[in-house]
């Protein structure tokens, strides 16, 4: 009886070691499951933020230069505006400091060009109030005359802080033929087409 009884709990151990390989088999399996999707999940994560990284760092990449172009736009737009004005400087100095003859023939065109009745009064400023002379005057009204105006200039007793040129007046009218006023104008016209050029 007592070998019966033996017999017994032998095989309910030996069922019981074998259900526990089985379960110990089973965890093993599910372990190894699990391990090896969350080293996927860990792969496929990790490949997600290098990608996302590497976006990160093009897209940083191109801001920066955009914004480095940009500023090279900007000083090199600062340069040519300097470059222009100095440009134009110059010629301003240049003119004031024309002496007889060439200086005189500007300013004979000029007249010609801006008098719109002949009758206008001319202001000049002191140092052209000076050299402008009687023969000037005639032979400018003579010109005006030949275009069909009056040729009545007067010439005015004041005179305006200017660098060159004049001031035309007629009635309570005054039209500012300055050399700064004319290459202001110029300069405007210019720098209009060179702002067309650096944006197309």
């Amino acid at each position: 009886m007592k070998e019966g009884a033996d017999r017994i709990i032998q095989r309910v151990l030996d069922d019981a070691q074998a259900r526990a390989d089985s379960i110990k088999a089973e965890a093993a399996e599910k372990t190894e499951a699990v391990e090896s999707e969350a080293k996927e999940k860990a792969n496929r994560r990790k490949d997600q933020i290098l990608e996302q990284a590497r976006k990160s760092a093009a897209e940083q990449k191109s801001r920066i230069i955009g914004m480095a172009q940009l500023e090279a736009r900007k000083k090199l737009l600062a340069a040519k505006q300097e470059l222009i004005g100095e440009a134009f400087q110059r010629a301003l100095d240049e003119l004031s400091i024309l002496d007889g003859r060439d200086y005189l023939a500007i300013i004979h065109d000029l007249l010609l060009e801006m008098t719109d009745t002949g009758t206008e009064t001319v202001i000049f400023n002191e140092r052209d109030q000076k050299r402008i002379t009687e023969d000037f005057w005639k032979e400018v009204n003579k010109s005006l005359t030949d275009q069909g105006k009056k040729g009545e200039l007067g010439l005015s007793e004041e005179t305006r802080t200017i660098k060159g040129g004049f001031i035309l007046q007629r009635g309570g009218l005054e039209m500012n033929c300055s050399f700064e006023s004319l290459l202001k104008r110029k300069r405007d016209e210019l720098e209009y087409g060179v702002a067309e050029l650096l944006f197309k």
